[in-house]
């Protein structure tokens, strides 16, 4: 356990140069994303080949307009309130995508890490096409906290399951929802198949969770943390 919380204070050392607290961007990314998914049923339903046009910035052709309204479209939500915000310095350092028109789009960050998908517009089914686009631009992996993102990130090919912080209640987001997940269900859980007979353990153990990425955890506590809506950072790339 003390490796664990190491590793945990190690992530948020080696990120906060980047951002004021790279805890609460995760949560920004997790909750900005909902914005998109959440009500769109199963990926299978989303919309598929649509043809948008976007408004972009990159760092090889800036553009301060597109960075002026990417911020104000990321903040048009009812979760602009949610934490801390990217500055418009920050995000002028990233590469943005914002559908014309339209409070909705994403950005790379750092030439591959895809973050800040929000829909704030009346257009629906934007999961998979914002996906792909980001696919396509060079975007290869990306953070959340356990939850329904973790099946349908799975489901778009982000299946690389490369590191786990798990939750430590002193780095708790700002704000946070404490909505419960399902530790137990493969679509919303990285845990599902590996705590399915370990559920009522009290000691620290070694599991096989997603993509046989082990770690040490107390099942019995896991599962009650869960609960409780404290869920632990994902970390995934494309296979």
């Amino acid at each position: 356990m003390k490796r664990l919380i190491e590793n945990w204070k190690r992530f948020i050392k080696e990120e906060e140069q980047a951002s004021p607290n790279k805890v609460d961007e995760v949560s920004f990314n997790t909750m900005s994303a909902k914005s998109v998914f959440e009500d769109e049923g199963e990926i299978n339903e989303l919309q598929q080949g649509q043809d948008y046009t976007y408004e972009v910035h990159t760092k090889q052709e800036p553009n301060p307009n597109v960075v002026e309204r990417f911020a104000k479209s990321l903040y048009a939500g009812k979760r602009s309130g949610f934490l801390s915000y990217y500055s418009n310095e920050e995000l002028a350092k990233m590469d943005l995508y914002l559908i014309e028109g339209e409070n909705a789009g994403f950005a790379i960050k750092d030439g591959d890490d895809i973050v800040s998908v929000h829909n704030n517009s009346s257009l629906k089914g934007l999961g998979k096409v914002f996906i792909d686009k980001a696919i396509s631009v060079g975007g290869s992996k990306l953070d959340h906290f356990d939850g329904f993102l973790s099946g349908l990130y799975r489901k778009f090919g982000f299946t690389d399951v490369y590191e786990v912080y798990q939750w430590d209640e002193q780095y708790k987001p700002q704000g946070w929802d404490y909505d419960a997940v399902d530790i137990f269900n493969p679509k919303t859980s990285i845990y599902a198949e590996g705590i399915e007979d370990k559920y009522n353990l009290g000691r620290e153990v070694t599991v096989e969770a997603e993509d046989n990425f082990k770690i040490d955890i107390v099942p019995a506590d896991k599962v009650n943390q869960y609960r409780h809506g404290r869920p632990d950072v994902i970390m995934r790339k494309l296979r």
